[in-house]
């Protein structure tokens, strides 16, 4: 019993990744987003000079940034990126409520 498509004409790294990423059903790059998410995000936290909103804003829009492009070559779906977009957004109204300056603005 066969689970998945073989790989057909698979010649590029291109090729492979659009391959696996139709086999999980353009679930690869939402992981991928998501674990650089949480990857900046904690990152940005461990700066004692961040806020908890300065730092998910950071995070959120290098995510969307990436998903952006990503949707461009039509790898995840247009709602996973408008997450990342309505997150960015969300985020820089808890940095103006919160009064957090970014880099100085």
């Amino acid at each position: 019993m066969v689970l998945y498509e073989p790989p057909a004409n698979v010649s590029t790294a291109t090729d492979m990744i659009e391959w696996i990423n139709s086999t999980t059903g353009q679930w690869l790059f939402q992981g991928i987003l998501s674990i650089v998410f949480a990857i900046s995000l904690i990152t940005m936290l461990k700066n004692p000079q961040n806020t908890a909103s300065k730092s998910f804003f950071a995070a959120s829009f290098i995510t969307m940034l990436i998903s952006v492009m990503v949707r461009t070559l039509n790898l995840i779906p247009t709602y996973f990126m408008t997450i990342w977009i309505v997150m960015t957004g969300l985020a820089a109204i808890w940095m103006y409520v919160e009064g957090t300056q970014w880099i100085g603005f």
